[in-house]
């Protein structure tokens, strides 16, 4: 198994989002599903030929052999991806997969756009901007609700006693970060002047830097970065995107409720049906590992991403691992895009249809049994 990581950052900007065209996977024929029991079991990591493991997973051999995926080095975005890895099961599908891992899912919008990344983890907040702005891709799987891990916080020599103290303080922030709803959602529900915040344009790395140094007051992150911040610089957890922790405010909220996902350029799905759904069965597999097996997990997760066993458990406790598509997905996504519209986040101020930016069709064809939402993508 090949494995390259990628750490630097990169600037992300929507100008780099080119226009492209595609043909859905809507029209794939040549998955052949024999039945979801012989998908389940979780098998020890070993090498196999597309055709063995084509015959035992009753799916049609990968019309790609040798694949790249891009993720990001966290607990929410990649985190079946680094599962998967770990324990061979891409090689168990009979796919060579290459794990190249980002430094935010910002940095994969160019490489999705030009069509140089075939497949990536991403979310379902980044996925209509990119598509409205020419890239050629869908979410074909969700993988992770991530709301619980979208995080403002403080720095520690700043006092509040109030929510309305936020107001005027400088925030740090990735552009077209997801920790942007978070924000905005808190500021609509505590009737703060979102514009009052001088917002910096920050990698995480930076804004962890800079929140010590005292050059911002409050940093935008998800976790790992969270505990980070936490533990190097005793920063304030201000709110996640279900809890709040502002004085006088405090309690349980719906400020960023988004779900991790896999995401795939139209052609290639179109032209490696197959090949995508080894790697949603190596997925599946690696989903049912983090869920049945978390001990173990946490061990692996918790050296991949260089942080402690306790931290990374602490952070796994947030995250909703899955696999499968129900209603509350497809509502959930859908609440979401109106919020962009109404935000003015979406390019135009357009709208787009769930249908566009979604394709679910590989996925109801090789585990229908993880595809329970009443209408059909």
């Amino acid at each position: 198994m090949r494995k390259h990581k990628i750490f630097a950052a990169t600037l992300f900007t929507l100008a780099l989002l080119l226009t492209g065209c595609g043909q859905s996977a809507e029209t794939n024929d040549t998955i052949e599903v024999s039945g979801a029991e012989d998908t389940l079991a979780v098998e020890n990591s070993s090498e196999v030929s597309a055709e063995e493991s084509a015959d035992a997973e009753g799916v049609g051999v990968p019309e790609s052999t040798e694949v790249t995926l891009y993720g990001v080095n966290d607990l929410q975005i990649s985190a079946a991806m680094m599962i998967a890895e770990n324990q061979g099961y891409f090689a168990e599908e009979g796919i060579d997969v290459e794990c190249v891992y980002m430094a935010n899912v910002p940095e994969i919008a160019a490489i999705m756009a030009n069509g140089d990344a075939k497949i990536a983890c991403a979310n379902n907040y980044s996925t209509p901007t990119w598509v409205l702005n020419g890239a050629p891709c869908k979410v074909i799987a969700p993988t992770c609700n991530m709301g619980g891990t979208q995080c403002l916080l403080l720095r520690s020599d700043i006092e509040i006693t109030s929510a309305k103290d936020l107001e005027g303080l400088t925030m740090g922030m990735v552009s077209g970060s997801t920790q942007y709803v978070t924000f905005r959602n808190m500021c609509k529900d505590l009737d703060l002047d979102p514009d009052s915040f001088e917002i910096a344009t920050l990698q995480f790395a930076d804004q962890l830097s800079a929140l010590s140094q005292g050059q911002i007051d409050i940093m935008a992150v998800p976790e790992p970065w969270v505990t980070k911040a936490q533990t190097e610089c005793d920063a304030f957890l201000l709110c996640s995107g279900t809890q709040s922790y502002i004085p006088g405010a405090e309690g349980d909220v719906l400020w960023c409720n988004m779900y991790a996902t896999l995401n795939a350029n139209d052609e290639w799905a179109a032209e490696n049906p197959n090949t995508i759904a080894h790697i949603l069965l190596a997925f599946r597999k690696a989903t049912d590992f983090i869920n049945n097996n978390r001990d173990e997990a946490v061990t692996i997760l918790a050296e991949h991403i260089g942080m402690s066993e306790e931290d990374t458990a602490k952070i796994m406790t947030e995250n909703i691992y899955l696999y499968g598509v129900d209603d509350t997905y497809v509502e959930t996504a859908i609440a979401l895009e109106e919020f962009m519209v109404e935000e003015e986040i979406l390019p135009g101020g357009e709208t787009i249809p769930f249908a566009d930016y979604h394709d679910f069709s590989i996925l109801r064809s090789v585990t229908p049994e993880s595809y329970t939402a009443t209408d059909i993508y």
